[in-house]
């Protein structure tokens, strides 16, 4: 019965997330989610009890299957991120929190890392969902509140050490955290977002975050800043 249960969940999500993807958000209806899946109306929300819910259960669909169980009973901001992005991402910032290096070949490995899994296939199918979804629906700011805050959040609290330090001299953190994180993304993230040229390779994407991390250091190091 339980494979049963989980095999009619499946379908469903994979025939949502085709709708979702053709029509949007707010063009798709659960009478068409049902027509498509087969069976009524009464199993779907059984599923799911609202088309949010669903829309949420597809964004954060993965192959974790004790994890795909709780995203419908889940009301947290993180079930509106994929759940291995999620993953990349907190131990990115774990990394970013405990490196031994100093803070140049760290930014330079944080950079990288973050860019390079904002530019996942995943990840950017969810976000241009969320963006969509966003007018009508919470959706949007839980991701943002799971994603984008969460980086900065952290970002700014790695470089509130530095200024301690007097390594950086920043006259408002959290600007100076936003202002990198926008550095490091653009425009790579964009190119990728409106499928703009091929794929760019990791190799790629580090030699241009570098850049970016050099072009921040030379603003804000002192003279204190290991090179």
């Amino acid at each position: 019965m339980r494979r049963r249960t989980e095999e009619k969940r499946n379908a469903i999500l994979k025939v949502a997330r085709e709708l979702f993807n053709e029509k949007g958000y707010h063009k798709t209806s659960m009478s068409e989610i049902t027509e498509k899946v087969g069976g009524s109306k009464a199993t779907l929300y059984g599923y799911f009890k609202s088309k949010e819910m669903l829309f949420q259960a597809v964004m954060a669909d993965s192959s974790l299957e004790e994890l795909r169980q709780n995203v419908p009973q889940s009301d947290t901001p993180a079930q509106v991120i994929p759940t291995e992005n999620y993953r990349q991402m907190i131990a990115i910032i774990d990394d970013l929190h405990h490196s031994k290096d100093d803070i140049r070949k760290t930014l330079y490995r944080f950079s990288k890392n973050v860019v390079w899994t904002l530019c996942q296939p995943q990840f950017l199918e969810i976000y241009r969902m969320s963006v969509a979804a966003s007018a009508k629906t919470k959706i949007g700011a839980s991701f943002f509140q799971t994603g984008a805050l969460h980086l900065v959040d952290n970002t700014e609290k790695y470089f509130q050490r530095y200024q301690k330090a007097g390594v950086l001299d920043m006259p408002d953190v959290r600007i100076a955290a936003i202002n990198f994180l926008c550095l490091i993304r653009e425009p790579i993230f964009e190119r990728h977002l409106f499928g703009y040229g091929k794929r760019m390779e990791i190799s790629d994407i580090a030699y241009m975050t570098r850049q970016a991390v050099d072009v921040f250091l030379k603003a804000y190091g002192t003279q204190n800043l290991t090179v």
